[in-house]
């Protein structure tokens, strides 16, 4: 089954031509890597299928329910409750500076217990009263995914997630996807990273 359908969706900044007439499909509990150099529209995509941006054409579908039909959304209670099921982990993690590790989860769900089981299963228990400029790339890294995973979605997307990594953290990421898969999480990575994708088992979706 398809978790995402993207059928024909344009997208234009201006007088720029982002993408016209793409599809992109992704199944239920794939891994899914979205390939090309940059100013390919890699990360516009992602965040047309997040609902960051507005699509200008096309039709989008999240888990079997329409987000948007033909250029047209539903409405934002329905938008809010199909982009639920979505998580996000941004390429510069997106961290409120002035929070730290713990309060930067419990902003988003204040679930104490969960809160405990993520932090210590990444390692970042020990870190929990620190503050983001206090923690290293790759901690930051799992303090992200932990973050997208607090909502329990369906599905979570990865913009550029080894760009600020070194040799040992790009591996740890590889790992902690394979985890996040092998529990069922569908997984969508944009990435200009070659040595990152040849180590994961994915599909290539090429923006070439």
């Amino acid at each position: 089954m398809d978790i995402i359908n993207a059928i024909n969706i344009g997208k234009k900044f201006g007088n720029n031509t982002v993408f016209d007439n793409l599809n992109f499909k992704v199944k239920k509990g794939e891994v899914v890597t979205v390939v090309g150099p940059s100013g390919k529209g890699k990360s516009t995509l992602l965040r047309c299928l997040i609902g960051l941006e507005n699509i200008d054409s096309g039709t989008i579908e999240i888990d079997g329910k329409i987000l948007v039909k033909d250029g047209i959304y539903v409405n934002s209670k329905k938008q809010s409750e199909i982009l639920s099921e979505v998580g996000m982990v941004f390429q510069n993690y997106n961290l409120f500076p002035n929070l730290t590790v713990r309060q930067n989860l419990e902003i988003v769900n204040n679930d104490s217990k969960k809160i405990d089981m993520l932090l210590k299963r990444f390692g970042l228990y020990d870190r929990k009263d620190a503050y983001p400029a206090n923690i290293s790339g790759g901690q930051k890294q799992r303090l992200a995914i932990i973050r997208a995973m607090m909502l329990n979605p369906k599905i979570i997307f990865f913009d550029e997630p080894t760009s600020a990594l070194d040799k040992d953290n790009r591996g740890e990421i590889v790992k902690l996807i394979n985890e996040l898969n092998a529990e069922k999480y569908t997984i969508v990575i944009v990435t200009h990273d070659k040595q990152f994708v040849d180590c994961l088992d994915s599909i290539i979706y090429d923006m070439t």
